[in-house]
């Protein structure tokens, strides 16, 4: 499956992009996440509730406040990609995350869309609504 994403928060790019820093950090973004373990060589285990196998990430290159990729191993395979868009009034986060079941195998994108993409989307808008409903250090109370 892959999930495309296109989004503006009213943030500075370093405050956004440091959810993305390592995928330890994707616990902080996502409030479905559990725990991440470190499991060396910039590998991390991030426990999802609901889900029996934790993504196994490291991110593979980074440029800061501007891009971040990734990719997964273990049960799952794939990779994603994050960029940070400064705007005149925040930041426009524009990428893609694109994951599938590697045991699967050609039966993964069936099982993908009945019982995996509704909830790996869902996941990603409960880290945006987080997002939103954070305030910019340099907006006034009154906005």
């Amino acid at each position: 499956m892959i999930i495309n994403f296109n989004e503006h928060f009213n943030l500075p790019a370093a405050e956004v992009y440091s959810y993305f820093h390592t995928p330890a950090d994707w616990t902080r973004l996502y409030g479905l996440a559990g725990s991440s373990r470190d499991l060396g060589g910039g590998w991390y285990a991030i426990a999802l509730k609901r889900f029996p196998f934790p993504l196994v990430a490291r991110n593979t290159e980074q440029e800061p406040n501007e891009l971040v990729r990734w990719v997964f191993r273990g049960f799952w395979s794939g990779r994603g990609e994050a960029r940070f868009v400064e705007t005149t009034d925040g930041v426009r986060v524009e990428g893609f995350e694109e994951i599938a079941v590697r045991p699967l195998f050609f039966l993964s994108p069936l099982f993908e869309r009945v019982f995996l993409e509704k909830r790996f989307r869902a996941i990603w808008e409960m880290g945006w609504h987080r997002l939103r409903k954070r305030k910019s250090p340099t907006s006034s109370p009154n906005t």
